[in-house]
């Protein structure tokens, strides 16, 4: 069995996994994209685990193996960073709300991440039974991770495209960003972290659709570039291009939070350039609510 666990492969990728992480908390603490640093920090834990499992596993040393939900973690560091692009180009030229897309997908991870945990568990299990139990689950779970990254991409891809068509439109409060060539350098690593984690989780999907048993499952050299290298390839992408260098001090202000029309009236009425609001004179209340820190 310990050639199926190449040991070179692992201890590379334990090592580059290991030195990305310390980036990501550094950018995270610095720049306070704290939900953006939980999916990646969590994600690198569980892939420096997963290489120390197989290391072990190379020696004939039996340690469970956590196979597949790493990525979910991400994933939904992804989908929170597409809430706040559509903030910085505009939300009202959307078709859904920021916030919708962040709820949405995040929910989706949620459930991808649960099925794909259970039916681990599951797979580690001594009776057959629950063997091919979990399995089946870890099957839905990860045709739900890639069903929900379709339908992401697809919205994704289409706002992109109305924003292109609709320039004139876009929110002038973020102009410095829009114009921002590190912004649009980190764009360009958001699609290459997207459509990375997406391959990784199509060709675990075939594998395990296919069987343990077949020619995919026990190809050591797919698993080294499909599985660790895109993860990688995805990780370095939005490490060396990380939003909060790109959104330089906006990252709390481009928020979801900004599609909310009675602040976005508040900002217009701030700046002179007028609105579409009622022309009343908010109460303090409002003025403090508007001035709460993002949580995500």
């Amino acid at each position: 069995m310990s050639e199926l666990y190449n040991l070179g492969g692992s201890v590379f990728f334990l090592a580059l996994y290991s030195a990305l992480l310390l980036p990501q908390v550094y950018c995270g603490i610095r720049y306070k994209t704290w939900g953006f640093l939980f999916g990646m920090a969590s994600g690198l834990i569980l892939e420096i685990l997963a290489f120390v499992a197989r290391i072990q596993l190379h020696f004939r040393q039996k340690k469970f193996l956590q196979h597949q939900c790493r990525p979910a973690f991400f994933s939904a560091a992804i989908y929170l960073c597409l809430a706040r692009v559509i903030a910085v180009y505009g939300g009202h030229i959307s078709r859904l709300k920021p916030r919708t897309y962040t709820i949405t997908f995040m929910m989706c991870d949620a459930i991808a991440l649960v099925l794909q945990a259970s039916g681990g568990a599951l797979v580690g299990g001594d009776s057959s039974s629950s063997f091919e139990k979990g399995l089946s689950i870890l099957r839905a779970g990860l045709a739900f991770h890639v069903a929900g990254m379709v339908i992401f991409v697809a919205l994704a891809s289409d706002y992109a495209w109305s924003a292109y068509r609709r320039r004139e439109h876009w929110t002038p409060k973020f102009s410095c960003l829009q114009e921002s060539r590190k912004f649009h350098y980190f764009l360009i690593g958001l699609i290459v972290a997207t459509l990375c984690i997406f391959i990784r989780t199509c060709y675990r999907l075939a594998e395990l659709s296919m069987g343990l048993d077949s020619d995919l499952a026990n190809d050591e050299n797919a698993f080294m570039v499909l599985e660790g290298g895109m993860v990688a390839a995805a990780v370095i992408a939005i490490t060396i291009l990380h939003p909060g260098v790109a959104f330089e001090r906006f990252w709390p202000e481009a928020d979801f939070q900004l599609a909310n029309v009675f602040r976005g009236n508040a900002h217009s009425k701030k700046d002179g350039r007028g609105g579409r609001g009622s022309g009343l004179a908010e109460s303090p209340s409002r003025r403090e609510h508007h001035r709460l820190p993002s949580s995500l």
